[in-house]
């Protein structure tokens, strides 16, 4: 009796072992594409303001654009749509 209780014991910590060797190198996968993807946003947050002056403002006729900008990172193309307000500040 006890060895069967032992061997049942053993099988289930095989298990438990076989499982989380299996989620780790997937948790870490889906932590580097999270990585990936905040830095293709914030490379296209850069790109946004280089690009986007008072002469780009002047020429928009509504209030409210969206731009998207192709990122590569490591290999790998992201698409990265910035949406954005147009907004006239006050004057002093």
């Amino acid at each position: 009796m006890l060895y069967t209780e032992l061997i049942f014991a053993m099988v289930v910590l095989m298990l438990f072992l076989t499982i989380v060797a299996a989620v780790v190198p997937t948790q870490r996968e889906a932590l580097q594409e999270a990585i990936r993807q905040e830095r293709a946003q914030l490379i296209a947050e850069n790109m946004f303001w280089q690009e986007v002056d008072d002469e780009y403002l002047k020429n928009i006729t509504t209030n409210k654009f969206s731009i998207t900008y192709d990122v590569k990172i490591d290999g790998r193309k992201y698409k990265v749509t910035i949406n954005a307000l147009k907004f006239q500040r006050p004057e002093k």
